[in-house]
């Protein structure tokens, strides 16, 4: 199991933002910042913890950095709460997790349970990371692709298909195919 909030501090870091490690009384949180975004990371042990306590925590978090966020100006309207528990939740908490998600009073809100390894994590901040670029593949030969993919196909009948044969002669060595 990882520390949720360390390994986010992490996560984030690399992507460029500073992060700082916040006291929330009963637990502690994380605050970051971008050059466009700020925001705060609240880990939970389970959903219910998060369900339970997320609103006080949140304000605990807002206000703990009020005069930050006032002169923050522009990127302010950038705000995230980041909600995240370690164990999964069930339906009915699943759909309170996206509830809270769609409440965009105040902050913008990210709130997942689930968050079991680093993958976990850095899916459940994705909206937060820069874009990443696709990875470049290698050329594909395609003919000699498709010849290695269609085993249950008749030799006749793919070659039949890469001669650019008509369609009614494939159609003819597929049917004459035992």
């Amino acid at each position: 199991m990882i520390d949720i909030t360390s390994a986010s501090a992490e996560i984030l870091s690399e992507a460029g933002f500073s992060t700082d490690i916040i006291d929330l009384g009963e637990r502690t949180g994380l605050a970051f910042e971008s050059d466009t975004v700020l925001g705060f990371l609240i880990a939970y042990d389970g959903p219910e913890d998060l369900l339970a306590a997320w609103d006080k925590d949140a304000e605990r978090a807002v206000a703990s950095q009020q005069f930050g966020l006032r002169r923050a100006g522009q990127k302010a309207w950038n705000t995230y709460m980041v909600l995240l528990a370690r164990r999964d939740a069930d339906f009915a908490g699943a759909t309170t997790l996206g509830a809270i998600e769609e409440d965009l009073v105040g902050t913008r809100k990210i709130a997942r349970a689930g968050i079991a390894d680093m993958s976990d994590l850095r899916a459940a901040l994705l909206p937060l990371l820069p874009l990443q670029a696709a990875p470049m593949l290698e050329a594909v030969n395609m003919p000699d692709e498709i010849r290695e993919r269609t085993t249950e196909l008749p030799v006749r009948a793919i070659e039949a298909f890469f001669s650019n044969a008509d369609e009614a002669a494939i159609i003819q060595v597929l049917e004459e195919a035992p």
